[in-house]
């Protein structure tokens, strides 16, 4: 069965992937910087208007995926929290020095989350040998990677991409991210999952600027393009 992720970093875009008919939320705040960790508030609150189900991103600060020690101890706090408001899988990935997935940390902490669902995000993007890295993530047991096929955009690495899909479909949901619209989606209809933001930017006043927000009626045509 086809799905839907958008990436959700803000209360009304949770309300329009809802809306929009997605099937599945990963929730953040920083997008500018990829993605971090949202609050406790925003996490308790999107589970009380969502009826789909929401991937919290555990990821303390922007920048690499290089971890410490304290780090570690920031993520662990983080899953925790995730357990105590029941949030339905969370979205990590651990490198280390090397650009090689840091299989020990990321056993860590998936232990720590009983090894429920989680997805390996774009870290995946900047490692070393992306064969080899798909091979660790599938052996740690993570039910999905997101992935853009090492490129910046998804539509750079579509190739790698489907190949990857082709080789790995049935040991681990591949999913494509960055870049993707209702304009290039059939791109990846071999794919069972696609993540995307479908944002549009809002303005805010002078001193703080514009923000991003995902659009019901963009979610619910690229919906229509992918899943049908």
């Amino acid at each position: 069965m086809k799905k839907l992720e958008i990436a959700c970093c803000n209360l009304d875009s949770v309300i329009a992937a809802n809306n929009g008919g997605a099937s599945r939320i990963e929730l953040f705040e920083n997008l500018p910087n990829g993605g971090c960790t949202p609050s406790y508030g925003m996490i308790k609150k999107s589970k009380e208007v969502s009826s789909i189900p929401i991937y919290v991103m555990i990821r303390p600060r922007a920048g690499g995926f290089v971890y410490n020690r304290d780090e570690l101890d920031i993520m662990q706090n983080d899953i925790e929290i995730c357990k105590q408001l029941k949030v339905d899988g969370i979205v990590f990935g651990v490198l280390d020095e090397n650009k090689h997935i840091d299989t020990d940390k990321c056993k860590e902490l998936l232990k720590l989350w009983n090894n429920k669902s989680a997805t390996f995000h774009r870290a995946v993007d900047i490692t070393m040998d992306l064969d080899k890295s798909i091979r660790s993530i599938i052996e740690l047991g993570f039910e999905r990677v997101l992935t853009s096929g090492g490129k910046t955009t998804a539509i750079e690495g579509v190739d790698t991409i489907l190949n990857m899909n082709r080789k790995y479909k049935d040991k681990i949901s591949v999913m494509a991210g960055s870049g993707i619209t209702s304009g290039n989606v059939q791109l990846f209809s071999e794919l069972n999952e696609v993540h995307a933001t479908c944002k549009v930017i809002k303005e805010g006043n002078e001193m703080f600027g514009k923000y991003t927000i995902s659009e019901a009626a963009t979610i619910g045509e690229l919906r229509q393009k992918f899943i049908g």
